[in-house]
């Protein structure tokens, strides 16, 4: 069997042994995330304690983990009061696994792909008052991005330095051939309200779950499902910096979402998308150098604290994923004499 149709066969396997129905009580959630008691006011489930608070409101996607934005893949379910508050087991492993950990190792030295998305004929966004063109703001913060990372010692690659148009597959195509670590697409935001504003981080959903936005289907398997747990790790750490860059604008979130480039790519990947230039005034601040370079370092601390954490992240899904699998019946008892 070749390595990808093991992979696919492996993300299917865990999507039918997860099932989307498959909810943990408030006591098992406690006890797993490490919790002892909880706080609930009628619309949020707190729970904290030294080291982290997290907060799901009832009947919604949103959550916050360490006062962040994240969303989950399946709203909570039942109610604190009555004792049957339950929560997808999906977002509790990722969660447990991917965003709480706090151990962190020497920087392992990846090879990072950053991608300054549109270019060439493809403008992307564009503000008129001030004047600017998404593509060229990409690329700038890209550039920007990649310094920080080098002089912290990861390999960089772009897909493209310059004014060009780049197909999403081809983009892809960098990726695989590079035999990247991590990708990382960088974009900027439009909206028809003029007042929409605040960064947003995407990673794929997982199989058989549907994306963040209301008109998103579930989808099946496809090729970035495979990093699921890598995934959320690395766009977690990005969006939890990302959104220290303006404390003024609204954190919109951790979301999932299938994006090309996102689905398609086969290493941890994450698409950002830093600010809005339909709202005039975050257009103007994304223009100044420092807010370029408060940006660029968020998300280069982001990819940082992955690449601090990625090892130790492989070791705990391995042992989650073994302790899973089925197993193996036991063996014919012979007889006591030796026979057969």
């Amino acid at each position: 069997m070749s390595l990808f149709l093991f992979v696919v066969f492996a993300g299917l396997s865990a999507v039918r042994a997860q099932g989307q129905g498959e909810l943990r009580g408030l006591a098992q959630v406690q006890k797993v995330l490490g919790f002892t008691g909880h706080a609930w006011d009628g619309d949020c489930v707190c729970l904290s304690n030294a080291s982290n608070v997290v907060r799901f409101y009832q009947g919604r996607r949103k959550a916050e983990v360490n006062n962040v934005v994240v969303w989950l893949n399946v709203a909570p379910a039942g109610d604190v009061k009555t004792g049957n508050w339950r929560m997808a087991a999906i977002d509790l492993d990722f969660l447990s696994l991917s965003m709480l950990p706090t151990d962190c190792r020497a920087i392992k030295p990846l090879r990072v792909v950053l991608d300054a998305g549109h270019g060439g004929a493809d403008s992307g966004a564009r503000a008129r008052t001030p004047a600017v063109l998404e593509k060229e703001l990409v690329l700038d913060l890209a550039k920007r991005v990649g310094k920080q990372l080098e002089a912290a010692g990861l390999t960089v690659v772009y897909t493209r330095t310059n004014n060009v148009e780049v197909s999403l597959a081809d983009r892809v195509r960098v990726a695989r051939k590079v035999s990247a670590d991590v990708f990382v697409s960088i974009h900027a935001n439009f909206a028809g309200n003029a007042d929409a504003s605040g960064p947003e981080t995407f990673v794929v959903m997982p199989a058989g779950f549907s994306g963040t936005s209301g008109d998103s289907v579930a989808q099946g398997f496809q090729i970035g499902n495979a990093n699921d747990f890598h995934n959320t790790l690395l766009g977690y750490s990005i969006h939890r910096h990302l959104v220290r860059v303006d404390p003024e604008v609204p954190d919109r979130g951790l979301k999932r979402q299938s994006f090309f480039v996102l689905r398609e790519v086969s290493c941890p990947s994450v698409l950002v998308e830093v600010g809005f230039l339909s709202n005039e005034a975050e257009a103007k601040k994304m223009l100044t150098p420092k807010w370029k370079d408060d940006c660029a370092l968020a998300i280069a601390r982001g990819v940082i604290e992955y690449a601090r954490k990625v090892d130790t992240l492989s070791r705990e899904v391995n042992k989650k994923r073994n302790s899973e699998r089925p197993k193996p019946a036991p063996a014919a008892v012979t007889g006591l004499n030796g026979d057969g």
